[in-house]
């Protein structure tokens, strides 16, 4: 599901429960390769935005934050 497809079942962000931001995180967030990837390689995720209807992720390296 995209955040446009969750979007429009579930109206704008403003209007959500806790319920509809903890399914978004399952449905959209959870079901991204870019997150499964991040958690898999040891990748922090600093930011998210969407783009032409996609979750894009910024990642960064788990060492760097310890620096």
């Amino acid at each position: 599901m995209t955040p446009v497809q969750f979007r429009d079942q579930h109206g704008d962000s403003d209007t959500w429960t806790t319920a509809d931001f903890e399914s978004y995180e399952h449905l959209v967030e959870g079901a991204d390769p870019d997150i499964a990837c991040a958690t898999r390689d040891r990748l922090i995720i600093i930011g998210r935005h969407v783009h032409d209807g996609r979750v894009v992720v910024g990642l960064v390296p788990l060492p760097l934050l310890a620096a």
